[in-house]
């Protein structure tokens, strides 16, 4: 058993609950190891402490609703688990050598180099409204969303699934990776319940809730294009407020469907408030 399958249900508490001091008994009532272990395993995957991990989390967390929300930084403080404003402040230019003001100030800079060169022109998009999805899903860790990695995981994925083409799949982007540790970026591959039952197989709840849909045509290996349009878009033209909730890829037409990797077809759907 790779290390990681450990240690998926700490992962998915210590998101769900990383605005709040956790107890070791909490982790160790999760995952069926004992804590020392649980910080072994965690220290070989993410080279970090649980401690430490979580404190990451919470800052990410932080970073992306100053970017994208209009929420104001006390109220964001707050939410994210510190007890101040002034807590943050000093957490947030600590680790990113930046106060939270100037970070929603100067948000543009943050991806000029990502979007730099690209043709401005018109991104067609729509908004929709997305019920909760409820899921068998499989979560690894990348190295800046490389492909290689994510396709491994869909072969394994599309096996569980028995290769079937009647269901939906979809990848959750976890993290931002202009914003996290790109060594330490979270994806979750996720395919919809059937007839059939997967046994030992996770299950979870996509989010529901109001998104913009952008549509990426042709092979993932240039679906980085598709996403620079979509942040110039947001940044400079439209100026949508954006929820920190993770991006959702729904895979409509995929190498499960065609061979042609130009046919594929991916929808984008980004959380807005």
């Amino acid at each position: 058993m790779q290390e990681i399958e450990k240690i998926k249900n700490v992962i998915i508490f210590v998101e769900k609950n990383y605005n709040r001091q956790i107890s070791p008994a909490e982790l160790e009532n999760v995952s069926n190891y004992s804590y020392r272990n649980i910080q072994r395993i965690f220290k070989n995957i993410f080279k970090e402490n649980i401690g430490e991990y979580q404190k990451r989390i919470r800052l990410e967390n932080g970073f992306k609703r100053l970017i994208y929300s209009n929420e104001t930084i006390s109220d964001i403080s707050f939410s994210i688990g510190y007890e101040s404003n002034q807590a943050f402040t000093k957490a947030f230019n600590k680790n990113y050598s930046i106060t939270p003001r100037k970070a929603r100030e100067n948000k543009e800079l943050i991806f000029n180099d990502f979007i730099a060169n690209i043709d401005s022109k018109y991104v067609k998009s729509e908004i929709v409204k997305l019920n909760s999805i409820e899921v068998y899903y499989d979560l690894i860790i990348t190295n800046d969303y490389d492909n290689s990695t994510i396709n491994k995981l869909w072969d394994k994925i599309y096996e569980n699934a028995n290769y079937n083409c009647q269901i939906d799949y979809y990848g959750v982007i976890v993290d931002q990776p202009l914003l996290s540790i790109k060594s330490k970026c979270r994806y979750e591959a996720c395919f919809t319940k059937s007839e059939t039952n997967i046994k030992k197989a996770k299950t979870k709840l996509i989010d529901g809730g109001k998104y913009i849909k952008y549509t990426h045509f042709g092979s993932y290996d240039t679906i980085l294009d598709t996403y620079r349009f979509i942040y110039n878009d947001w940044l400079f033209l439209q100026k949508y407020e954006i929820d920190a909730k993770p991006i959702i890829e729904h895979y409509h037409t995929g190498s499960i469907n065609v061979i042609d990797e130009e046919k594929y077809i991916t929808h984008i759907l980004i959380p807005i408030k």
